[in-house]
Order: structure tokens, then sequence, then C-alpha cells
């Protein structure tokens, strides 16, 4: 593989500052902002992959009584049969991971539809991690004395329930409704 640098390697924004792996004529594997909104990224990907896994083992439940691949196929090193369910799940698993992969580092592919939306994620993801790096988080005080006015609201709150509930069933009894 071949590897190259942009032209202005200090300037930000979409230039990347780093190399970019050439994977054939004009098209680079380049990270889009590399070193911005990097928490945002890193925990979308996270939670869409365990989504993702979770699906895959949906799916593979979802067919486990499918065919084996062919007659006494065989996971290597787990020794399970080797099922068309087991198959569609991976395939699943492997073309979802990569499509997160590819929009939540922006990665430009050379594929246009693909590089344009990945761009537009990773600008919420860079906006959405520099708006909450303005949010004023509440001391531990502040923290501890709200959590305990909710406690006691809705310690209350059930407790009218409870009696308003106790009240109109003995009412109901006693006019014979019940």
């Amino acid at each position: 593989m071949v590897e190259h640098r942009t032209p202005n390697p200090g300037v930000g924004g979409s230039s990347p500052s780093g190399p970019a792996i050439n994977i054939g004529p004009g098209m680079a594997l380049e990270i889009y902002k590399k070193n911005q909104g990097v928490h945002a990224r890193v925990f979308i990907g996270a939670g869409l992959g365990l989504l993702t896994l979770m699906a895959a083992h949906a799916i593979y439940g979802s067919f486990i009584e499918s065919p084996e691949v062919y007659a006494g196929a065989r996971v290597p090193l787990v020794e399970m049969p080797l099922t068309w369910g087991l198959v569609s799940a991976v395939v699943f698993f492997v073309i979802s991971t990569v499509i997160i992969g590819a929009l939540t580092t922006g990665l430009e592919t050379g594929l246009g539809t693909l590089d344009s939306n990945s761009k537009k994620v990773v600008e919420f993801l860079i906006d959405t991690q520099g708006e909450l790096q303005k949010v004023s988080w509440p001391t531990r005080e502040e923290l501890t004395g709200s959590t305990v006015v909710v406690i006691f609201s809705v310690i209350v709150l059930g407790v009218y329930i409870f009696g308003v509930d106790w009240v109109i069933t003995r009412v109901i009894r006693w006019i014979g409704f019940l």
C-alpha cells in the first residue's frame, strides 16, 4: 500500500493531517476530521456494535434449525455445526460492522453516497460532543439534593395515590357497586 500526505497537513477541517492509505486509483481511506468528536464516535460505534451483535444473535436464533452448509460441516475451534443460520448471522454482523465503522469514523472510501452520509454523521457526532462539553453539570451536592427531592416527591405522590384509591374503593364497596 502506498502512503501519501495532503498538501496542507497543518490545516484542520476535512484535510487530514495524517497519512492516507491508497486502495486504488483516486481512492484513499482517510478518517474525516480525525481528532474531533472522538468520544462520541467511540461510544456510538460501541453501542451500535453491541446492537449489531444482538441482532446477529437474533438472526442466528431465528435460523437455528437451518440445515448445515454441507453434511458434517463444523466450525473449527468451537466444534459447532456450520449452519446457514450461523453463516447469515456472521455475514450480517460483518457487513453491519463495516458500515458502522465507515459511518462513525467518516472514512473517505471513494463511494459517493457512503462518504457524504458518513460526513454528515461525523459532523453530528462532533457537534454533539461539543454541546455536551458546554453543559453546566451539577455539583455532587446539587445532584444529591435534587435526588432527595425527587425520591421524597415520588414517595409522597405514591402514598397520596394509594390513599385516594383506598378511599374510592371503600366508598364503592359501601354503596354496593363492587
